[in-house]
């Protein structure tokens, strides 16, 4: 008999009892992670393409590649993305997209990759002209226990002041300030705006 274990996607947005430290809440991000993600030893972390409910692949690959670019910045895990036949890896990503994991691919995965967590993500907002728009939710998924041990819910909208002033500290941070167009030069590329995102989401990982 299949042993399934069910999680709603990012269930633990809402399921609060699920965590020991408050959600972070902004008008552009909220994020939760439990008591087993801070005593998790994590060296390897498999980075799944992210879902979109539109059949767009150049669109899921620029988001996560950005996310993987952003995760490796943190220094602290290996970030494995899976390449290969793209049949293959559908069907390994297809378990998302039902809501639920199954205990035996969950294994599958933690031996085929050596990994001890799983991030997977799902695209709900993208706008790819001014203002520039994009949601994302992420989760991170223990490969030992099953369970969800970080989250993140983020929808960046560049029409609003407080996104604007955050590229604004993005760019400043991270680009010479003398660069043509200045911080706006983040709004004129999606694949930038996907960076700023992402570094906006996967810095709540060490927080």
């Amino acid at each position: 008999m299949k042993l399934t274990l069910c999680i709603v996607i990012l269930c633990s947005l809402t399921i609060m009892g699920c965590f020991s430290t408050p959600p972070h809440r902004s008008s552009s991000l909220s994020y939760n992670k439990s008591d087993e993600f801070k005593k998790m030893q994590i060296r390897r972390v498999l980075l799944l393409p992210f879902e979109y409910n539109i059949d767009r692949e150049a669109v899921i690959d620029e988001v996560t590649e950005a996310f993987s670019v952003e995760l490796r910045k943190i220094g602290s895990f290996e970030v494995v993305v899976p390449t290969g036949n793209k049949t293959a890896l559908l069907s390994e990503h297809e378990i998302w997209n039902k809501g639920s994991v199954n205990i035996n691919t969950l294994v599958g995965l933690e031996k085929k990759y050596d990994v001890d967590a799983i991030i997977f993500g799902n695209i709900t907002h993208y706008r790819p002209y001014e203002p520039m728009l994009l949601g994302v939710k992420v989760g991170m998924i223990s490969t030992d226990t099953g369970s969800v041990v970080w989250s993140a819910d983020g929808v960046f909208d560049s029409n609003e002041n407080e996104v604007a002033e955050l590229v604004k500290q993005y760019f400043e941070s991270t680009h010479q300030k003398s660069a043509l167009y200045g911080w706006k030069l983040i709004l004129l590329s999606m694949r930038r705006y996907s960076q700023f995102v992402a570094n906006q989401i996967t810095e709540t990982l060490q927080y």
